[in-house]
């Protein structure tokens, strides 16, 4: 095994081209540089139909792990194979095992003993709490078909605005329920409530009948009904 320099990848093969980085010594003591690997498989964290993958980048760290045999066959088919050549621990047969090294990054001592998946500067990570997730970013994005969430305690979400977009409607289900601020309904249609409405405040109907301006006719003293209202 030696540490690699990435001099060029293709995600799309998951191959990298390397460039070993310790040197080789003559017995003149000449330094010689190793040639570089082209087409070295990178290793990509993987099992049971799901796949951990990053972005490996020109310059980006690593290992290379020689091989005892040829492995050039199996990376054919994925399977039991024959060696291609007599090779015995080749590099040529080597995989390429990326490692950041801890070079640049900073994890926050909030974090000593989670697990951490982040950026570099730690502005944009998901962290393992024993007891919680923690997700930190500027903008997250959920895509989905259905999504459900069940917190047996109390949910709580805190922003300046909230918006809520749904195509057909929006249902609430709750014995209660509070909202603390200025009510708006825009945008036409019908506010229906099957139950009581009681308010402690003024009712400002904003119609061509001014509750206001309420009149009715056929009005009598006594026990009589008045009339319609007045237009």
């Amino acid at each position: 095994m030696l540490p690699a320099k990435v001099i060029a990848y293709d995600r799309a093969t998951n191959l990298a081209c390397v460039q070993p980085l310790i040197t080789m010594i003559t017995t003149t003591n000449i330094v010689v540089q190793r040639d570089q690997l082209a087409s070295i498989p990178v290793f990509q964290y993987g099992a049971g139909g799901f796949v951990l993958s990053f972005p490996v980048n020109t310059g980006d760290l690593g290992w290379i792990k020689a091989n005892d045999r040829d492995i050039s066959n199996f990376l054919k088919f994925f399977a039991q194979s024959q060696p291609n050549t007599v090779r015995k621990h080749n590099f040529s047969d080597a995989v390429f095992i990326p490692d950041n090294m801890l070079r640049g990054v900073t994890i926050a001592s909030e974090d000593n003993a989670n697990v951490v998946l982040q950026n570099l500067a730690g502005t944009v990570k998901v962290a393992l709490w024993s007891n919680k997730v923690k997700v930190v970013a500027t903008t997250v994005d959920v895509e989905c078909t259905t999504a459900t969430v069940n917190a047996t305690g109390t949910a709580t979400i805190t922003s300046p605005i909230i918006t809520l977009n749904a195509s057909n409607h929006i249902t609430m289900n709750s014995p209660l329920v509070t909202m603390n601020g200025v009510l708006t309904q825009t945008g036409g249609g019908t506010a229906t409530f099957s139950g009581n409405i009681t308010t402690t405040g003024e009712v400002t109907a904003m119609s061509t009948i001014p509750l206001s301006a309420h009149l009715h006719t056929g009005v009598q003293s006594g026990g009589s009904n008045t009339g319609g209202p007045i237009p």
